[in-house]
């Protein structure tokens, strides 16, 4: 649980006013905070998404040529197993 404090004391304008704090934190650098946060958050989903397709990509890659080899398989069981007399 935050530690509320009711009578701090924090400079406004040059007056010198009581705030509630919690923590040592007044609403508005808890905001600041906050957004700070949410811009930082949204940078690290960005970066996630960038890796997720770089791995879709690989796996798009590995999968074509997984299927390449099989036609392949198949072509070489298909056709060139066959001897000629």
């Amino acid at each position: 649980m935050p530690h509320v404090d009711r009578n701090s004391v924090r400079i406004i304008n040059g007056t010198a006013l009581k705030v509630i704090t919690a923590d040592g934190m007044d609403r508005t650098q808890i905001n600041t905070h906050l957004h700070y946060l949410n811009v930082e958050m949204d940078k690290l989903r960005a970066k996630q998404a960038v890796l997720i397709a770089r791995r879709d990509a690989i796996d798009h890659e590995c999968e074509m040529l997984e299927r390449a080899d099989a036609a392949e398989d198949l072509f070489a069981e298909m056709f060139v197993s066959v001897k000629c007399p």
